[in-house]
């Protein structure tokens, strides 16, 4: 491919939820592993087309009273200036979803009623409203990703029921109840299901990012943006860092009171 011919694949556009306390590695790791991943031929300091754009969508959706975008904080961390609200997102290309984890996730899912299994889901407002966005950003995106605990949002919708994922291994007990009749897996640091990609905690988002940059980009770019990054890939969702890996199973449901 000529860099001067502007014969370039289409930018994959990617969205990125973002609310208070969400884990900063969780969204900054995806970040800069497409952020950085650029076309052959090119390198980071050319002004051409990228392979991909990433924007901010914070959750809550504008209002007349006040349309200014806000400012979220991550855990422990840096504020972030969101690009999109929520309403204004589902107007928007975008090709992929990412929802990241955090302890921000416990708060947002803290009015779910799982006590009695009903249908439709028993929650409120607030939380209704997220998984309703949820959905139908679903329907809009190739590709629908969580990151650690996001899982357990993405759970809530239902859209994982039948379907393989993972999530944070320390804290599988707490995500895997929101979701039953998910296929949990509590060795891998991902699993792609090709519409569905999920990672475990925390390292394990940038992992998957720089495989989906292959996966969307190809191998010889997601190579190259990891040894830009000076980033140790690890490549195999199956190969285990620390010891022992596997997350331990529940060994009962949380009891129906």
């Amino acid at each position: 491919m000529n860099p001067s011919s502007g014969d370039f694949p289409k930018t994959i556009k990617i969205g990125i939820l973002v609310f208070d306390d969400f884990e900063p590695i969780d969204v900054w790791g995806v970040i800069q592993a497409f952020s950085i991943a650029r076309f052959i031929g090119t390198d980071y300091g050319t002004v051409t087309p990228v392979p991909f754009e990433i924007a901010l969508i914070a959750n809550q959706d504008s209002c007349a009273k006040d349309d200014s975008l806000p400012l979220v904080k991550s855990y422990n961390g840096p504020r972030v200036a969101a690009d999109y609200f929520r309403n204004d997102a589902l107007h928007c290309d975008f090709d992929m979803l990412m929802i990241p984890g955090g302890q921000g996730t416990r708060p947002i899912l803290e009015s779910l009623d799982k006590s009695v299994n009903a249908e439709p889901l028993q929650c409120d407002d607030e939380l209704k409203a997220l998984l309703d966005w949820v959905k139908l950003m679903n329907k809009k995106v190739s590709i629908m990703a969580s990151v650690c605990t996001g899982a357990a949002i993405l759970a809530c919708t239902g859209l994982l029921d039948g379907k393989p994922a993972a999530t944070n291994h320390h804290s599988f007990a707490w995500v895997t109840s929101f979701g039953p009749k998910v296929l949990w897996n509590n060795v891998s640091r991902w699993v792609d299901d090709g519409h569905y990609v999920t990672s475990a905690g925390v390292s394990a988002g940038t992992d998957l990012a720089f495989h989906l940059v292959s996966r969307l980009a190809g191998r010889a770019v997601a190579e190259t943006a990891a040894l830009a990054a000076e980033y140790d890939w690890h490549r195999d969702p199956n190969q285990p860092i620390f010891y022992p890996q596997q997350a331990s199973v529940p060994s009962s449901l949380p009891s129906k009171k």
